[in-house]
Parts: structure tokens; C-alpha cells; sequence
């Protein structure tokens, strides 16, 4: 989940009061993306997926996986959250380091019900003229029922943010196949390569030994 989703607006950013008595262990987990305002990092993508969890170096990283529509292969781009900004546990700075040029942004948890949906914004001053806003809805299930989503919108309309910049997110045919396998390399970091047939190893129950034809064995003792 980058935050380079793109709705400009002019002035500051709103002064969104995010959620109070936040418990970040029952956020942990996966989420699925529902819906979102348009962000440049997930055209041509579906199946868009988000995992808190924490890894044996003791920080909280965020696994962003999306699924090309194109060739069904899955990247994740990943992020560690440096903690909170000014605020309660609900806001969160992301660091992200799997783009090509590493960035970070705040993430703001309006509301979550910790079961079923999650409301996350956030927005990036543009000089003293304007902003861009990023809001997303996440929800446990990939294809969340009716009440869920409308739990979700009642917290989109009690902060105004509008609901007319959201596009759903594509949460079907999700299978997908995992990123290519690098190469295997030597200890000289060189390419490793099978040049003879006999460096492949064959497993002993595919090699059949062959028998003497009937007729040669009769020869061989008479």
C-alpha cells in the first residue's frame, strides 16, 4: 500500500482526527484492498493485498502484494513502519525500500473494527498551494459482504473524505504465479550452467536397467 495515489486538492491537509485507543497487535495480519483512490503503483494490478507483520528483527514490516493483470505474476514491495508521528499508535510512518527510489509516508488508521474493515489515509503537502490525498478501504475477507463495506463508508462520510475518487479494487481470479527464481550463481558470482547431460542428476528410480534379449542369453550358454 504506497501512497502514491494522486487526488490533488488545494490548501493544506485536513486535520483528520485518527483512531483513538488503537491496538496494533489486533491490526496485524492480512487485509485485502476493497477500494481506492487512484494510485500510480497498483495500474495494471489486482488482487491487491496488505500484511502487518513482525519480523524475528523485532520491527513491524508491511508486505504489499500485487498480482500483474497481465502476466498473473505477484511482486511484493515491502516497507517497515518506524513507528508512530505525532500522535497516537494509529498513525504510521512507512518507510518503503522495494521501489526503485525509496520513499516513506504516513498512514493515518481513521477506524478499524480489527475483524472485518479498515479505513487508512493519508496526504502529502504540495508546496504552499495544494496536497494530494490517498484513501484506501481494507477489509479481512477478499470479497467482503454488503454490511461490511457499508460500516466502511459510514467512516469515509463522518470525515467528509468523498467517495466519488474510489475505484474498486479487482479481488477475483486471484490465483497467481510467484516472481521468477534468480539464477543460480557460483562462488565467483558466475552464472552457473549445465554443459554436459551428465551433470544432471537423475534420480534412481527413473534409470532402467537394460536386459538381454532372449536370444543372447541362449548364445552366451549354450
Amino acid at each position: 500500500m504506497g501512497a502514491r495515489a494522486q487526488v490533488p486538492a488545494f490548501g493544506g491537509c485536513p486535520d483528520y482526527e485518527p483512531m483513538a485507543n488503537f491496538n496494533k497487535s489486533r491490526f496485524l495480519g492480512t487485509w485485502y484492498e476493497a477500494e481506492r483512490y487512484f494510485t500510480v503503483s497498483e495500474v495494471g494490478t489486482k488482487c491487491v493485498q496488505v500484511t502487518y507483520e513482525y519480523r524475528p528483527d523485532g520491527k513491524l514490516w508491511v508486505n504489499n502484494a500485487y498480482t500483474s493483470r497481465i502476466t498473473n505474476v505477484q511482486r511484493i514491495v515491502s516497507g517497515v513502519v518506524g513507528g508512530t508521528v505525532k500522535g497516537p499508535e494509529s498513525v504510521l510512518n512507512v518507510k518503503y525500500q522495494s521501489f526503485p527510489v525509496n520513499y516513506d509516508t504516513n498512514l493515518q488508521i481513521l477506524d478499524t473494527d480489527y475483524d472485518n474493515f479498515a479505513v487508512i489515509y493519508s496526504c502529502t503537502r504540495i508546496g504552499p498551494i495544494g496536497h494530494t490525498e490517498s484513501a484506501w478501504v481494507f477489509t479481512r475477507e477478499r470479497l467482503a459482504p454488503g454490511p461490511v463495506m457499508q460500516q466502511a463508508y459510514g467512516i469515509l462520510d463522518k470525515y467528509r473524505i468523498s467517495r466519488t475518487f474510489f475505484v474498486k479494487s479487482e479481488q477475483k481470479d486471484c490465483e497467481s504465479l510467484p516472481p521468477p527464481v534468480e539464477a543460480d550463481l557460483t562462488k565467483d558470482g558466475e552464472e552457473k550452467s549445465i554443459d554436459k547431460i551428465e551433470d544432471v542428476p537423475v534420480p534412481k528410480e527413473t534409470v532402467i536397467e537394460k536386459k538381454p534379449e532372449p536370444e543372447i542369453v541362449q548364445n552366451l550358454t549354450s
